[in-house]
């Protein structure tokens, strides 16, 4: 009975020691920052939580849905395409400015059109260097999407409202960072305290999301 009184109590000391952070992230006019990733660092000893290593990603409507997927390093990411028409799927670590690093270096494949009473087409990628992909289809070149890969536990995309919560970090000094399709150069950290009672930070960006375009009538390419 005094391990198991022992086991709880050092349990609950665990537990007492993680705790939330609120993430705002604004954008150089001082507005919510949709779609940024928010990844936090920490030092301080403790556990972790597990990282996001399975993720899907649909091609529907002549877009990637989602537009910003977040996973960790080693995830398995599963592509299928739900349109009646075929696409590509173009894959390559992201560089500034928005575009491919190494064009060369990309995975490409290309997805069937969806046939009524059968599975969608499908293929699945293992993502094992961290940082952002770019997503990009040959055949309609307005599709675009991404996917960052976190080298930290910590890691969410925020809201509309530009807020992510970040849950069961250590106490202790952390550091904030931010990434965004739309970002020109990458920022300053931003150093912030975890505290028991639950930490909160706002990041000023000098990020201008680009204004989204609408996806095309469909219609304009059945039969690419």
């Amino acid at each position: 009975m005094r391990y198991v009184l022992t086991f709880a109590l050092l349990a609950a000391a665990l537990a007492a020691q993680a705790a939330d952070l609120t993430v705002t992230v604004l954008d150089r006019n001082g507005k919510p920052l949709a779609d940024a990733v928010v990844l936090v660092d920490s030092s301080v000893q403790g556990a972790r939580p597990a990282p996001v290593l399975e993720a899907s990603i649909a091609q529907e409507k002549l877009r990637f849905v989602p537009a910003v997927t977040v996973v960790g390093l080693g995830a398995k990411v599963s592509f299928s395409n739900l349109d009646s028409w075929d696409h590509h799927v173009i894959l390559g670590v992201m560089g500034a400015g928005g575009v491919y690093v190494d064009p060369g270096q990309n995975t490409q494949f290309r997805l069937a059109g969806r046939v009524a009473g059968k599975p969608p087409a499908g293929d699945s990628k293992v993502l094992s260097q961290p940082g952002a992909y770019l997503l990009g289809c040959h055949i309609h070149g307005s599709m675009r999407g991404h996917v960052y890969v976190a080298d930290t536990p910590w890691a969410r995309l925020g809201g509309e409202d530009g807020k992510a919560v970040l849950r069961a970090l250590p106490e202790g000094p952390a550091r904030v960072r931010i990434w965004h399709a739309d970002q020109l150069v990458e920022g300053t950290p931003t150093p912030v305290q975890i505290v028991a009672a639950g930490s909160a930070v706002t990041v000023h960006t000098q990020i201008t999301a680009a204004r989204r375009k609408p996806a095309p009538a469909a219609e304009s390419y059945i039969g690419l």
